[in-house]
């Protein structure tokens, strides 16, 4: 009997969080989870190459037209020999455009690459909470499998019990059929939590860029403390720290400049060359040498629908990106409030379990295990006040779990709307 109550006692001071040494694998925290990711996740490595392709195109924006070198032999007699030329024209020539055009192109292209600069740190933001919402439900699985396995041997002391006072003639052997189908129910319990604990651990392993050959145990616990920020400030406080806003920003900026460029198209372009000459002269076989100048001007086709057409189609495409602008801070702020409601919502759900529910199951199934000693219950019912012990632990550490989920979308509510809409 003394054996049966210390294993009672000794659940009800159990804590879910209890984590046991594993050995071989790698200690990984959170912070470690989130920087391992950061260096090695496909999603970011891919957005920062975008940078890179973006800086290169700032390189093509600046580029001048290639410039170009010619060789003209004219009078050529029939015997195509050299010496029978009459005359040779080097040339050269290089085209340039109106003043400002070249400028306004690499304005555009480098908005596109502070586009992409932005665009990295929106995805390394999402991975982050990626990570944290996968690295949070494996410390839950791992939880919930290690608190079914502790209860599993907790149980088989239970059943060797009960077996003891059956054979002893002080129990029936109801009971022992009892304890052994509740242990079964503990070990399928324990098989599903095994393999949502896998899964969770595999979806972290690729994020975190890792093979599968890579094992870890995470060595954080599931603590939560509640947020101070108020409802008034929380839209300002994300709005302004927001990625996917300024993507819309300078997007809505680099339209302007695709209009400004379209309009300075009605300005002519220009070509600037040298030629240098050999003239033969006759009777006597000399040459003549002189220096040639060639300046052009390109005539744009004022009357023609191009650059109208051009015009016509960056301005609607300026009007697309003030209206996506104005929605999607609309949506921004509708994701923030959306996010701080479920975070409020869970907070109050796990405040309600540790200011009332926790303190009232333990102290249930305290007198529930007295009333067991007094032989006031049978162990049916020891069985039913113990399932919602271990069933309200479980769902405080859910609760937990989703006060810390509901904090990292908030996080990245402003991050979440699709780019590109309305």
């Amino acid at each position: 009997m003394n054996k049966l109550v210390v294993m009672f006692v000794f659940i009800s001071f159990f804590r879910i969080g209890y984590a046991q040494k594993i050995d071989n694998k790698i200690k990984l925290s959170l912070n470690d989870a989130i920087e391992t990711a950061l260096n090695n996740n496909a999603e970011i490595s891919s957005a920062k190459k975008e940078i890179d392709a973006a800086a290169g195109k700032v390189f093509q924006a600046g580029r001048l037209q290639n410039a170009q070198f010619s060789l003209q032999m004219n009078e050529v007699s029939n015997r195509f020999t050299p010496g029978d030329v009459g005359q040779y024209d080097l040339s050269f020539s290089q085209p340039l455009e109106f003043f400002g055009k070249r400028t306004t192109r690499i304005q555009s292209a480098e908005f596109q690459k502070e586009i992409a600069g932005k665009s990295f740190e929106r995805v390394k933001s999402l991975i982050a909470s990626r990570v944290k919402k996968t690295y949070y439900r494996g410390l839950l699985s791992k939880q919930i499998a290690q608190s079914i396995e502790a209860n599993i041997t907790l149980l088989d002391d239970f059943l060797a019990q009960v077996t003891n006072r059956y054979q002893a003639g002080t129990s029936n052997y109801l009971d022992v059929i009892r304890a052994k189908v509740e242990l079964a129910r503990l070990k399928n319990e324990l098989f599903e939590a095994k393999k949502e604990q896998w899964k969770i651990i595999g979806e972290l392993k690729v994020l975190l860029g890792k093979e599968s050959g890579y094992e870890f145990e995470l060595t954080d616990s599931l603590t939560y403390r509640f947020l101070e920020m108020k409802k008034d400030s929380i839209v300002s406080f994300y709005s302004s720290r927001s990625n996917y806003l300024r993507i819309n920003e300078i997007q809505a900026d680099q339209s302007k400049s695709y209009l400004s460029l379209a309009e300075k198209k009605y300005l002519p372009d220009f070509n600037l060359g040298l030629a240098y000459q050999y003239h033969q002269f006759l009777p006597v076989k000399g040459f003549y040498q002189y220096l040639g100048l060639n300046i052009g001007i390109s005539l744009p086709m004022f009357y023609s629908s191009g650059v109208p057409g051009d015009i016509q189609e960056a301005e609607a495409n300026l009007s697309i990106s003030d209206i996506r602008l104005k929605y999607s801070k609309l949506k921004v702020a509708q994701n923030i409030i959306t996010a701080f409601n479920n975070l409020s919502f869970a907070e109050e759900q796990l405040r309600l379990f540790e200011t009332s529910l926790i303190k009232d199951v333990e102290d249930q199934l305290r007198a529930g295990i007295t009333a067991y000693q007094n032989l006031q219950i049978d162990v049916l019912n020891l069985f039913d006040i113990y399932r919602i012990y271990r069933a309200t632990k479980v769902e405080y550490s859910k609760t937990v779990f989703n006060c810390l989920a509901a904090l990292a979308e908030l996080e990245v509510a402003a991050e979440e709307a699709p780019l590109n809409l309305p």
